[in-house]
């Protein structure tokens, strides 16, 4: 698939992952933080992280599944791969506390393996689990 089919496909993924977002929003209570971050707009990790938080298991795996299936199929491919985990990991960094060690970590410059170990020590699991998943495509990548 070339890079402008990629860019399209993934840009109908993402309509169509809004178009489920929206509709399971009308089925959560309007005091639910996961309702209230899909209507403004959060990111898919903050959804699901609230999700998780509510007990809404089945919603947080299924956003957790579309945003690493959108990481392996956005529209960067090859080396870009690493500049789109890169603006993944600054764009978590942002809805951080400044306190977070992972915080700390990320602000630095450290490597993926050091924020994705810190991620998961303080319950970060999405951003350790598409860190571990981009390490692993590293190692994959012919030399």
């Amino acid at each position: 698939m070339n890079p402008t089919a990629k860019a399209e496909f993934y840009s109908v993924e993402m309509k169509n992952l809004d178009q489920l977002l929206q509709s399971i929003r009308s089925d959560l209570p309007h005091a639910s933080k996961a309702a209230a971050a899909i209507d403004c707009g959060a990111s898919l990790e903050e959804i699901s992280e609230l999700a998780e938080e509510e007990g809404l298991h089945k919603l947080a795996t299924v956003l957790f599944e579309a945003e690493q299936e959108a990481l392996r199929k956005g529209p960067r491919t090859g080396d870009d791969a690493a500049a789109t985990t890169d603006d993944f990991v600054r764009t978590v960094r942002e809805s951080l506390p400044d306190a977070s060690q992972t915080a700390a970590a990320i602000d630095r410059g450290a490597s993926w393996e050091e924020i994705s170990e810190l991620a998961e020590q303080e319950g970060l699991h999405h951003l350790a689990s598409t860190l571990f998943e981009a390490e692993q495509a590293q190692l994959r990548k012919p030399a």
